[in-house]
């Protein structure tokens, strides 16, 4: 018997209603915000993540999967979404359109990682990307965004993390610096293997190690804000300007710096406040140095990916009804043979008014149909032959949340059909 690959997993019938309701709320906020949908290829050239994400990134390092193809070319599968959309707002010369250029994505991730909770080998990225403006105004914008979308899907119980990390100069001086705390502090044999690497390639990436002993000494580190520009700090003031007009709380982390190399200025990352290991959700930030480092014009850039999987477990674990927050779902069924061609007419009446309906199959007895309907998810049942009266144009209405029930006449049905159509 073949079995899914470690680190991947189906994504059964009964779990799909969660996929539609993130995608449903997550394509019509993009749309209110002006977002447009971009689609890239699953694989690109190697190159293009060694320069975009880091060469001392983990992910990089550990968890890309990478292969020579028949045409000896390095490819690799997208272990993240920037970088390709990047890649693309390059080739097909939008730098020359009317800027910002604001695009959003649905798509497949894959990282070699240790499969967990929350933490698969191929998982799902919902992202959007705002290119062509450095405007802070931007950087909050997309922080609204994805705090606002969380709302909507119906998660309130979240932490808003902030840092900046500035420009390239600023790092230079605090990289400077944080080296000179590390290297004379007594860390010693206590730190990771990574982290020996890290000191010497990639200071910066120390902040965002996991590993507990190299915690201990992040608190007493030195302050990227205490060598920020004044260029850097009013960007970073107006993004929380933006953030405490919004009404959205903050905490200000100053060892947040993200696990990709392209991040300048704003970073942050939203967290469920529930107590597990895979508990960040969105993370992203500015990143106004990618698209010349991959060959294009000088370009600043903002964005953020959202965990898919991540979202939809917690709207499971928070016990948020979605049925209540999606159309109504119909079950049409009939009670006796002369009514069966009615309840095929109403399916195509409601189907054709864009309303998720179905017709109950025969010889199922109306206890059985009940018993289906609560079973999948329908809200209403839509009874068809003659009532206890012997009228033939009466239709009982059954809705399955509050037990109410409601004759109306065959117009009556009609109207309730057509008006969704029309609303």
């Amino acid at each position: 018997m073949f079995s899914s690959i470690r680190g991947t997993k189906d994504i059964l019938p009964k779990d799909q209603k969660y996929w539609d309701y993130f995608k449903n709320e997550a394509f019509k906020q993009s749309a209110i915000y002006g977002f447009e949908r971009i689609d890239t290829p699953t694989f690109e050239m190697t190159d293009l993540f060694l320069r975009g994400i880091g060469i001392g990134t983990d992910i990089v390092t550990k968890e890309t999967y990478s292969f020579i193809d028949r045409g000896e070319n390095n490819i690799t599968l997208r272990p993240e979404g920037t970088a390709s959309v990047c890649r693309a707002y390059i080739q097909n010369a939008m730098y020359t359109e009317s800027q910002p250029k604001k695009f959003y994505y649905f798509t497949s991730i894959f990282r070699y990682e240790r499969p967990q909770s929350g933490r698969l080998r191929e998982h799902h990225q919902f992202g959007i990307e705002t290119l062509g403006s450095n405007d802070p105004f931007l950087d909050g914008e997309i922080i609204q965004f994805a705090w606002n979308l969380l709302s909507r899907l119906g998660l309130n119980k979240l932490n808003l993390n902030l840092n900046t990390i500035g420009d390239q100069d600023d790092r230079k001086n605090y990289i400077k610096s944080l080296k000179n705390y590390y290297t004379q502090s007594d860390w010693g044999d206590s730190k990771c293997k990574d982290c020996e690497n890290r000191i010497k390639t990639n200071t910066l990436r120390i902040l965002d190690c996991k590993n507990k002993n190299c915690q201990n000494y992040i608190n007493e580190a030195p302050n990227m804000l205490d060598y920020a520009s004044d260029l850097t700090i009013n960007h970073f003031e107006k993004v929380k300007n933006y953030l405490d007009l919004s009404k959205i709380k903050y905490t200000i982390n100053k060892s947040l710096v993200r696990g990709l190399d392209y991040y300048t200025n704003t970073v942050f990352e939203i967290t469920s406040k529930e107590n597990k290991s895979q508990n960040a959700l969105v993370g992203g930030g500015r990143y106004n140095g990618l698209i010349e480092q991959l060959g294009g014009p000088s370009t600043p850039g903002t964005g953020f990916g959202m965990g898919v999987e991540r979202v939809i477990n917690e709207i499971i674990e928070s016990n948020i009804n979605i049925n209540e927050k999606i159309n109504s779902k119909i079950l049409f069924t009939s009670i006796d043979k002369n009514s069966y061609d009615k309840k095929i007419k109403y399916n195509l009446i409601a189907r054709n008014n864009n309303i998720n309906s179905e017709i109950s199959t025969e010889g199922k007895s109306l206890k059985a149909t009940m018993r289906y309907a609560n079973n999948n998810d329908f809200s209403i049942v839509i009874i068809l032959g003659q009532d206890p009266n012997g009228n033939n144009n009466t239709v009982s209405i059954k809705y399955l949340e509050s037990g109410k029930q409601e004759n109306i006449s065959e117009n009556e049905l009609l109207t309730m059909l057509n008006k969704n159509n029309n609303e």
